[in-house]
This record gives structure tokens, sequence and C-alpha cells, in this order.
């Protein structure tokens, strides 16, 4: 049974969580041991603090406080550190973060050329798709 919680108790946790990973990894170049156990308050927590972290994610890179090698970074070290509470998709599913995993996915595309399709990735799948995922979520 998942404990009780609140969007502002979520919302709160994302952005403490977010500053500590970033931070961890620009003094250190890694993250901290144990900076995920907060979220194992509950699954629907945890969902719902990465649903979080992909809007604060999205919208430092859309307004250019973060670069795509920034942001795309920072999506994988997220990924890694969800996939360290459990056993969670991959890919998105009813019982995973929907919305992390749509702006994990964007930052994604933009790390290939779609096999010769595209000679800017970035340009033409992580940023249209964190535009329309602001546009949805932001």
């Amino acid at each position: 049974m998942d404990a009780p919680w609140t969007e502002d108790e979520a919302t709160e946790a994302a952005a403490r969580f977010f500053e500590e990973v970033a931070g961890d990894l620009l003094r250190h170049g890694g993250v901290q041991v144990g900076r995920e156990k907060p979220l194992l308050r509950s699954h629907a927590f945890a969902c719902a603090v990465f649903d979080k972290v992909a809007v604060i994610l999205a919208s430092k890179y859309q307004c250019g406080e973060l670069d795509y090698s920034s942001a795309d970074g920072l999506a994988n070290r997220f990924q890694s550190l969800l996939n360290t509470l459990g056993t969670w998709p991959k890919d998105v599913s009813d019982i995973g973060p929907k919305r992390w995993y749509e702006v994990y996915e964007a930052f994604d595309a933009g790390e290939w050329d779609h096999f010769g399709r595209s000679s800017d990735p970035v340009a033409e799948f992580t940023n249209p798709q964190v535009t329309e995922f602001l546009s949805k979520h932001g």
C-alpha cells in the first residue's frame, strides 16, 4: 500500500532531487549513493517525483539553461537512478512514470542519426518532442 503524499510534497521532492543529482554530477562527476532513497516512500510517489523531474529537465533544456549534452547526460543518469529503485519497466507502461519516459525518450532520440536519415537528430527529434511535452505538461 502506498503511503499518503501530496502533490506539493512530490513537487518539492522533485526539485530537491533534481538539484542534488545535478549538483553531485557537477561537483564530483557521480551521484551520491542513496540519493534515490527518499523516493522509496511508495511506488506512486516515486512515479510522481520522476514525472515532475521530467518537467524540470525539459524546461531547463528548452529555456537554454542546459545544453543538449548536459540535459541528455542528466536524463541518462536519472534513468539509471530510476532503475535502481526496483523492477521498473524499460518502456512506457501503466506502472511507470509516463511523463518521465516521454522526456527520457526525447533526449534519447537525439543521440543517434536514425539509420542515416538525420544529420541533426537533436533538432529533428529532441527539440520538437520537448516542445510538445512542455505544451502538454509544462
